[in-house]
């Protein structure tokens, strides 16, 4: 199988390993010419082949326990679920915030007066506002049009929401259920960010529970690398 170019190993199959590799190889042009674009792109799309991969791991990790030990496993392995779901979901976020920053740097070959880089405080990008920047400078851009969508996406926003729930107050709670429709089944809050009294037990702790949404970043990262590759022939040039 083939590896990335960039840092040297096989990713998972569902990661978009061509186009990944073309990218890189636009973008190794300027390693001379535009030394700090290139760098801190270099960081970024590095970063954002590992935090795939890493998430792709922990979703296989988090399927195959619950496929063994069902959703209400021993404490031992509910702790080893709660890693892998933590895991997961910081690096699919992750995965989205290291391809934008990535494309802000892009950018930046071509206007780095609108997409400056020199200072401390021009790094500490939010992924919205690189999204929104392409959208006052590149707005026909198909790379533009992409960000927006993603961004815009349920399945973002709700991976998002598990993320900062995650980090900052917690491990969410299960409900499991006897009888009627949901015997058998346990569920997490779909609304974690809300106050306790708000939660809505609709998210299923399943085999997909993980496995869907890394259906839904496998495609939207391949869209958004294909517009990447687009915007480096179209901007920058062959």
């Amino acid at each position: 199988m083939s590896k990335l170019t960039s840092v040297g190993f096989i990713p998972p199959p569902d990661f978009p390993l061509e186009e990944h590799n073309k990218v890189h190889s636009y973008l190794n042009k300027y390693k001379d010419t535009h030394k700090l674009q290139w760098s801190l792109f270099g960081l970024g799309w590095n970063g954002l082949a590992y935090r795939y991969r890493a998430a792709a791991e922990y979703d296989n990790e988090f399927t195959i326990s619950i496929e063994k030990f069902g959703n209400s496993p021993p404490s031992e392995e509910r702790y080893n679920q709660g890693k892998a779901l933590f895991g997961f979901f910081v690096n699919a976020v992750s995965v989205i915030d290291c391809f934008c920053f990535s494309a802000y740097c892009m950018a930046s070959i071509l206007k780095p007066e609108k997409f400056p880089l020199s200072k401390s405080n021009e790094l500490r990008l939010r992924t919205k506002g690189v999204a929104s920047k392409f959208t006052d400078y590149f707005p026909k851009d198909n790379l533009t049009r992409k960000m927006d969508e993603c961004l815009s996406a349920d399945s973002y926003k709700q991976m998002n929401n598990i993320r900062i729930v995650l980090i900052h107050r917690g491990t969410p709670p299960r409900t499991f259920y006897e009888g009627g429709e949901r015997s058998g089944m346990a569920t997490m809050p779909v609304n974690p960010e809300a106050p306790s009294n708000q939660w809505q037990f609709d998210f299923p702790v399943d085999e997909q529970t993980t496995t869907l949404f890394r259906k839904w970043l496998s495609n939207t990262l391949e869209g958004l690398i294909d517009s990447a590759n687009n915007f480096c022939v179209s901007q920058l040039g062959t």
